[in-house]
């Protein structure tokens, strides 16, 4: 069965938006495929349903194919609490975490 984690938010870079596919608190795969191997890049991760509902982050992309851009976060501890927050709210699931 596909993960469906990424269900619902958007990457926005330079004022696009990419949908999510998948995230995790490793890293991000998005529907794009402008960004070179190794690139570092800064982006906002936000709700598609409330796009003030955002975190921004940086990660440095590590692989892509004509469509599919999978990059690994420079993490922060507000951004891991919203990725978690998010999974939690995919799976219906209460993060441990958050106990």
């Amino acid at each position: 069965m596909p993960r469906k984690v990424g269900q619902g938010l958007v990457v926005l870079i330079n004022g696009k938006v990419h949908p999510v596919i998948d995230i995790s608190t490793a890293g991000v795969s998005y529907q794009a495929a402008n960004h070179k191997i190794g690139a570092t890049v800064a982006l906002t991760i936000a709700r598609l349903s409330d796009i003030s509902d955002c975190i921004d982050a940086k990660i440095t992309v590590i692989s892509k194919d004509e469509t599919v851009t999978r990059a690994e976060f420079k993490p922060t501890m507000p951004l891991l609490r919203y990725i978690i927050s998010h999974i939690g709210e995919a799976t219906r699931a209460v993060p441990a975490y958050f106990r």
